[in-house]
């Protein structure tokens, strides 16, 4: 019983990496599928890959030039006065090469190509590539998953109105606090310039405000002599951030990575 577990779990381990293959690269690198990820899974699901599309090929080849003959082609052959091993020749070359132009056989001939440059991208560079048809529905699903979940937060957010800027409080960290209606381009420790005062991003959070929501930004000060790294962006209210500060002729920290 003991061997029989074994061997189960084997199987099901096996099965688990040679699904996992066939995902995303991107989608391979965490969570649960990154425990199944290996690049001799790839290369076994690159060869299966292949070998099962060349059986589909032929299997569809053949399949599909007996339907032609005994329907089209044996329609042609049958209305011919007089008939020559060149009829019969050409209508069987004509219903096999009219394979080539279905749906089915390209996507067995994709496959069948993309299973070796799996396997052999596999092996030469250890890179844990996914497999087409399971790729693409997937980057699909994700897209529309974006875009419903975009349409959900403009809802939440309504129509663009103008920034809110306040004080953080007496006692607060928090020196400078911006509720905008829409998404600003401020990545974590961006440093902006508002009234002539230098303030460093710490906190962003999506917070009511009366009927709508709005993108909480909070700040605190830097202090004097303090370096800036990164981007240094001019804040007014009610604009978006459209060019870089000057801080030439002000009070300012020191400054370094600034866009001119």
């Amino acid at each position: 019983m003991r061997l029989v577990r074994v061997i189960l779990e084997w199987v099901r381990f096996a099965t688990a990496a040679l699904a996992v293959s066939t995902f995303p690269e991107r989608a391979k690198r965490t969570g649960w599928p990154s425990f199944y990820a290996s690049v001799a899974a790839h290369i076994v699901s690159g060869w299966i890959e292949t070998l099962l599309s060349a059986t589909l090929f032929i299997m569809g080849f053949l399949r599909f030039g007996e339907r032609f003959n005994h329907g089209a082609g044996w329609t042609y052959v049958s209305h011919k006065p007089s008939l020559t091993y060149g009829d019969f020749f050409g209508v069987g070359i004509i219903g096999y090469l009219s394979y080539l132009l279905t749906p089915f056989a390209w996507i067995t001939v994709w496959c069948f190509g993309e299973g070796i440059v799996r396997a052999l991208d596999a092996a030469l560079s250890s890179r844990m590539l996914g497999m087409a048809l399971v790729v693409l529905p997937w980057r699909a699903a994700g897209a529309i998953e974006r875009a419903q979940a975009r349409r959900t937060l403009l809802a939440k957010l309504g129509p663009e109105r103008p920034d809110e800027v306040a004080d953080g409080g007496p006692g607060s960290a928090v020196a400078l606090v911006v509720f905008a209606s829409r998404e600003k381009p401020w990545a974590g420790n961006q440093v902006i310039e508002y009234r002539r005062e230098f303030f460093r991003a710490v906190g962003k959070r999506l917070e009511r405000r009366g009927d709508h929501f709005a993108f909480r930004y909070d700040f605190c000060r830097l202090d004097h002599g303090e370096v800036i790294r990164g981007v240094l962006e001019r804040y007014e209210p009610d604009k978006v951030p459209a060019r870089a500060a000057d801080p030439a002729g002000t009070d300012a920290p020191e400054v370094t990575g600034v866009k001119h």
